[in-house]
C-alpha cells in the first residue's frame, strides 16, 4: 500500500525584528534600553556594587571626564541650552520629516540624562556653581547641589520616557511641530528653574515655564482649551507677581537673594518675615496646585494633550513644590552660627510657618481627594488627585519647618513623595492617553472590560494605582510611610492637635484607595461595551514608556533604601537638622514593619468599604452645590463688599451693571475665575475689560522675553 506523498511546505518567512518594531519604535526602544543600561551602571557606581566605584576610579578616561566636569562650571548653562538648540532642530526637521524630528526630540533629552548623571560626583562634593554677573544689576546664578540633582535626574528621565510616548500619541493631533518646540522650551525652563542659585534666577525661569507651557495647555485650540489657558496664565501671573513682590521685600530687607539662611536678618524685621514667606508660599503654591489656589489645574489637565498632561502633573507642579522646599529650607532655616548663638529663637519663625503649612497641606489633600471621587472624566479625576498628592508633599514640608531641629522626617518624606508621585501620576496620565487613543473616550462610566483588549495597559495601570494608593512593595508605600511617621512626630514632639491631622491623613489615604479601585473597575473590569470589541492594538512606543515607568515604580518599592541613602540622607547632613536624629531615625528607618503594614491594611479595607458604599448608593455622582464652589465662596463676599463700597463712593451714580454683577452670586457653572475677576474689577472701573488682562499678559511676556534675549547677548559677548 503506497503512502501519500508528503506535501512540502515552505518555511514561514520570519519578519525582520527592525520591521516588526517599526522604524521609530525600534530606535526609541533601543534608546530606552540604553538609558536603563546607563541607569544601572549609575546605580552600581553610587552603591559601589561589585566594586564599581573602585573600578571606575582605575579607569583613566573616566577620571579625566570627572576632572573635566569638575572644572566645567558652565554645566548648568549647557543643560539649559541643549533643549533650546534641540527645539530649533526639531522645527527645521519637522518641516521635512516627522520621524527625524521625533528622533531629535528623544536624542536631545537622552543627552541631558547623561550630563545629569555625570554631574553626580560634583553635586555630592559641594555642588556646581556658575554666575552670570550684571544681568538686571544683580546677576544670575546657578547651583546644582544634591536637592537640585535629584530633581534634575527625575525630570530628565521622565521627560525622556514621555517624549518616547509622545511620538505615537501625537500622530492623531494637529500642529505637532509647534507642540514639540514648546515642549523643548518648557523643558529648558524647568531645568533652569531647578538649577537656579538665587530667587531672581528661579523666578525668571519659572515665568518662562509658565508662558511656554501655556502653549501646551491651549494646543487643542478649542474654546475649552482657551478658557483653561486663560485660567492657567492668569493664575500663573498672579503667582509670579506674588513671588516678585517677595523678591523686592527680601532684597530690600536682607540685601541678598542667594539661597542661604536669612533668618537672623529677617527676625529683626518683625512681621515682614511672615509677609515674605506668605507671598512665596502663595506664589509657588499656585504653580504647585495648592488649595485654595488650585482652580487652574483641573481645567488645564483634561484639555492638554496627554504627553503635556503627564508632564504638567509629573514634573511642572513639582517645580512649585520644589520652590517652596528650596526657599523654606534656605531663607527660613537657621545657619550653624545662628544655632550656636541662640537655639530656641532660631527655629521660632520656621515653627510658626510650619504649623500653618501642615494644615494647608491637609486641607489640600482633603479637597483634592473629595473632588476626585466625584469625577467621571479620567484626566480630570487624575488632576484632582494631583492636587491631593501635592497636599502630602506640603504637609511633609510643613513638618520639616515645624519640628525644626527634628524635622528631617518631614523633609525626607516630602522629597521622596515628589519622586514617587512624578512616576505613578505620569504613568496614570499616559494610561489615560492610551485608553483615549484606542477608544476616543475619557468618561470612565462609558468604558469597561478593556483588560481583554489592552492587557499591557491594564497591568501598568494596576501597578500605578497600587503605587499611588500606597500598597506595600510599591513606591507610594515608602514615601507615604515616611510622611505618616512625620505627622506622628509632629503630634508627639509638637502640638496635640496634629493627632487629628494624622486621622485625616488616614481617611484621605483611604479615599485615594477607593478612587483607584473605582478607576480600574470602571475602565478595565466591568462588562465591555459592544463598540470596543473591535479594538486591535499593536506594540508601539506607547507601550515602551508604560513598561519602563511601571518597572521603576516596582523597583523603588522593592528597594526603598536606595533613594533614601543615596540622594536624600546626604542632603540632610548639609542642613541644620539634628545629625543624631538623622542617624537614628532616618538611617535607622525600617520599612515593612508590622505597624506600617497594619496601618496600610486599615486604609485598604476602609477604601474598599467606601467604594462599595459609594457604588451602591450612587455617592460618586453627587454634584457640589454652587455655594460650595471655590469661585462662589471667594467672589460672593467680594461682590457684596465691592457693591457696598461702590454705593458708598458714588451713591446713586454707582456704575454697576446689575445683570453682570448678579452673575457673581448665581449658580453659573460656566463662569470662570477670570470672568468673575473682571466683573468684580468693573465695579470700580467700568472700562476694565478681559482684553486688558490678556494685553497685560502679553506685555509681561514681552518683558520676560527681553530679559532672556539680554541674557543670551551677555553670554555671547562676555
Amino acid at each position: 500500500m503506497t503512502q501519500p506523498a508528503k506535501t512540502l511546505q515552505k518555511p514561514k518567512k520570519l519578519i525582520p525584528i527592525r520591521k516588526f518594531f517599526g522604524n521609530f519604535t525600534f530606535v526609541s526602544t533601543s534608546l530606552v534600553f540604553l538609558t536603563l543600561f546607563f541607569l544601572g551602571i549609575f546605580i552600581a557606581y553610587t552603591k559601589n556594587q561589585l566594586g564599581f566605584f573602585s573600578i571606575f576610579q582605575q579607569i583613566r578616561w573616566f577620571n579625566d571626564v570627572l576632572v573635566f566636569l569638575s572644572q566645567m562650571e558652565i554645566m548648568p548653562i549647557v543643560l539649559v541650552f541643549i533643549p533650546i538648540i534641540g527645539g530649533i532642530e526639531q522645527l527645521v526637521f519637522g518641516i521635512r520629516s516627522s520621524h527625524k524630528r521625533d528622533l531629535v526630540v528623544i536624542f536631545t533629552v537622552f543627552l541631558t540624562i547623561l550630563l545629569v548623571m555625570l554631574s553626580y560626583p560634583k553635586a555630592l562634593d559641594g555642588g556646581i556653581h556658575f554666575e552670570i554677573p550684571g544681568i538686571l544689576g544683580l546677576g544670575l546664578s546657578f547651583h546644582i547641589d544634591m536637592l537640585g540633582f535629584v530633581m534634575l535626574l527625575i525630570t530628565s528621565l521622565l521627560w525622556f520616557f514621555v517624549m518616547v510616548y509622545a511620538h505615537e500619541y501625537m500622530k492623531k493631533e494637529r500642529h505637532v511641530n509647534r507642540f514639540f518646540v514648546f515642549m523643548a522650551l518648557t523643558y529648558s525652563a524647568v531645568l533652569g528653574t531647578i538649577m537656579a542659585g538665587d530667587l531672581l534666577t528661579l523666578f525668571l525661569f519659572l515665568e518662562i515655564m509658565t508662558f511656554t507651557s501655556y502653549m501646551l495647555v491651549t494646543h487643542g485650540q478649542k474654546e475649552e482649551s482657551f478658557n483653561a489657558g486663560y485660567n492657567y496664565i492668569f493664575m500663573g501671573l498672579l503667582g509670579g507677581f506674588a513671588i516678585l513682590i517677595a523678591i523686592f521685600l527680601l532684597y530690600f530687607h536682607v540685601g541678598d537673594l542667594r539661597f542661604s539662611s536669612a533668618i537672623s536678618a529677617l527676625q529683626e524685621k518683625g512681621p515682614i518675615q511672615y509677609w515674605i514667606i506668605g507671598l512665596l508660599i502663595f506664589g509657588f503654591g499656585i504653580k504647585a496646585g495648592m488649595a485654595p489656589v488650585h482652580v487652574w489645574l483641573p481645567k488645564a489637565h483634561p484639555v492638554a494633550p496627554t504627553p503635556a498632561s503627564a508632564l504638567l502633573s509629573g514634573i511642572m507642579i513639582k517645580v512649585g513644590a520644589y520652590g517652596i522646599l528650596r526657599v523654606a529650607t534656605s531663607y527660613f532655616f537657621p545657619s550653624n552660627e545662628d544655632l550656636a548663638s541662640n537655639l530656641p529663637s532660631a527655629w521660632q519663625t520656621s515653627q510658626t510657618i510650619g504649623a500653618a503649612v501642615i494644615w494647608i497641606g491637609i486641607i489640600t489633600m482633603a479637597i483634592g481627594v473629595f473632588l476626585a471621587l466625584q469625577q467621571s472624566h479620567i484626566k480630570r479625576m487624575l488632576a484632582y488627585h494631583s492636587i491631593s498628592q501635592m497636599g502630602y508633599i506640603l504637609m511633609g514640608i510643613g513638618v520639616a519647618l515645624y519640628l525644626g531641629y527634628k524635622g528631617a522626617m518631614g523633609y525626607s518624606g516630602a522629597l521622596y513623595h515628589i519622586i514617587n508621585h512624578a512616576l505613578f501620576k505620569s504613568l496614570l496620565f499616559m494610561v489615560a492617553g492610551v485608553v483615549y487613543f484606542h477608544t476616543r473616550e475619557s468618561d470612565m462610566y462609558k468604558l469597561g472590560g478593556l483588560w481583554r483588549k489592552l492587557p499591557l495597559t491594564a497591568s501598568v495601570c494596576l501597578i500605578a494605582s497600587l503605587g499611588i494608593a500606597g500598597m506595600p512593595f510599591f513606591n507610594g508605600f515608602i514615601s507615604k510611610s515616611i510622611l505618616h511617621h512625620a505627622i506622628v512626630e509632629a503630634h508627639q514632639y509638637g502640638n496635640p492637635s496634629f493627632f487629628y491631622a494624622e486621622m485625616i491623613f488616614m481617611i484621605i489615604s483611604a479615599g485615594t484607595v477607593c478612587s483607584f479601585i473605582k478607576l480600574f473597575y470602571y475602565v478595565f473590569l466591568r462588562k465591555m461595551p459592544e463598540k470596543y470589541k473591535s479594538i486591535t492594538p499593536e506594540y508601539n512606543s506607547l507601550d515602551t514608556s508604560l513598561l519602563v515607568v511601571a518597572l521603576l515604580i516596582v523597583a523603588i518599592g522593592l528597594n526603598p533604601r536606595y533613594i533614601l541613602d543615596t540622594f536624600i540622607t546626604p542632603q540632610l547632613y548639609h542642613t541644620t537638622f539634628d545629625p543624631a536624629f538623622i542617624h537614628k531615625y532616618i538611617e535607622g528607618l525600617t520599612f515593612f514593619t508590622s505597624s506600617d503594614l497594619l496601618t496600610m491594611l486599615i486604609v485598604i479595607v476602609l477604601g474598599t468599604l467606601i467604594f462599595l458604599v459609594g457604588t451602591k448608593f450612587h455617592l460618586f455622582h453627587l454634584k457640589l452645590p454652587a455655594w460650595l464652589r471655590m469661585e462662589y465662596l471667594f467672589f460672593y463676599p467680594v461682590h457684596f463688599l465691592m457693591r457696598q463700597a461702590c454705593i458708598l463712593m458714588y451713591g446713586r451714580q454707582c456704575l454697576l451693571d446689575p445683570v453682570e454683577v448678579e452673575r457673581l452670586k448665581i449658580k453659573d457653572h460656566n463662569l470662570g475665575l477670570i470672568e468673575r475677576f473682571v466683573i468684580m474689577s468693573n465695579t470700580f472701573n467700568k472700562k476694565y475689560e478681559n482684553t486688558i488682562i490678556k494685553s497685560d499678559s502679553l506685555i509681561y511676556t514681552g518683558f520676560i522675553t527681553a530679559i532672556l534675549l539680554f541674557m543670551a547677548l551677555m553670554l555671547l559677548f562676555r
